[in-house]
């Protein structure tokens, strides 16, 4: 398995981590990925709203990288991956928005004619991987740890951009969860917004938001989170002392990036991991599945 790798802004930066570890992971199963390097950010949410030409532009340049490449991209971002998906959706269907989006791409010797499929990592790993492959390489279950699984919002709506699974009733995470010999919590708060997009507008509301999901998780049994973005896990782990405060209580919840805790599965250390990173420590799942 080849991919143009587009990791994102954050985990070239806040959550370095999350690319340090999706590579390491990557060579364990055997996927080669060709890291689109000149690729610039996605845009997030501010982009799409106040330029979406500009928007379609900055990911259509991606797609067409990748188009040259003759690969199809893997993210490990869930608003990147939305934006990605959307942006291919949108050029497929007009051709008078590609054709503009081509004049645009012009001006830097490149063009698209939609030809790239966008895969989040999650998605790989169950679908061009496989379940039954995964099991194979895991040399340290994690059983009896139990993981509430946290998708956010961009990994599942709108269903017809991503389509992957069910918006409002997912499983992916519960497999992915299960492959790796821990036991998945169910909560509702799993597929609501983590608050990170009005986290820099409205800190208050969104660490309730963020925390208010942690404590369900927690009161259901959860003993650590794993999501598949990084700017979840920002607003998750890195927030969860302010959510503390504004909540009154002690959540002390860990959350894994989603190849973390397949990492722990395939036998890496919490060093290769890059475990000490993270704010809210995870040293008891490591004491409890005898990891160091």
């Amino acid at each position: 398995m080849k991919f143009a790798y587009y990791p994102g802004c954050s985990p070239k930066s806040t959550t370095s981590e999350l690319d340090n570890t999706t590579k390491k992971i990557a060579e364990k199963l055997d996927i080669e990925l060709v890291e689109l390097k000149e690729a610039s950010c996605c845009g997030s949410v501010e982009v799409r709203l106040r330029n979406p030409d500009l928007y379609h532009a900055l990911n259509a340049r991606t797609l067409a990288m990748a188009e040259k490449l003759g690969l199809n991209i893997l993210t490990i971002c869930a608003t990147c991956q939305l934006n990605l998906a959307e942006v291919n959706k949108n050029l497929r269907e007009s051709h008078e928005l590609l054709e503009r989006t081509n004049e645009v791409l012009s001006k830097v010797n490149l063009s698209y004619n939609g030809g790239v499929e966008v895969k989040h990592l999650l998605w790989v790993l169950l679908e061009d991987v496989g379940v039954e492959k995964l099991r194979d390489k895991v040399v340290k279950p994690l059983a009896s740890v139990k993981v509430a699984p946290f998708y956010g919002c961009h990994i599942l709506r709108p269903k017809e951009i991503l389509g992957f699974d069910d918006p409002y009733n997912p499983t992916s995470l519960e497999s992915f969860i299960r492959t790796c010999g821990a036991e998945p919590v169910h909560y509702s708060g799993k597929t609501k917004c983590c608050g990170f997009h009005i986290l820099f507008v409205n800190e208050k509301l969104a660490t309730k938001m963020s925390g208010q999901h942690l404590k369900e998780a927690k009161d259901n049994g959860a003993e650590c989170v794993v999501t598949p973005c990084p700017l979840c896990h920002t607003t998750l782990d890195a927030y969860q002392t302010v959510a503390n405060k504004e909540l009154n209580i002690k959540l002390d919840l860990p959350v894994f990036h989603l190849p973390q805790l397949l990492g722990l599965a395939l036998g890496m250390d919490s060093k290769e991991l890059m475990l000490s990173k993270h704010m809210v420590s995870l040293k008891n799942i490591l004491d409890k599945i005898g990891s160091v």
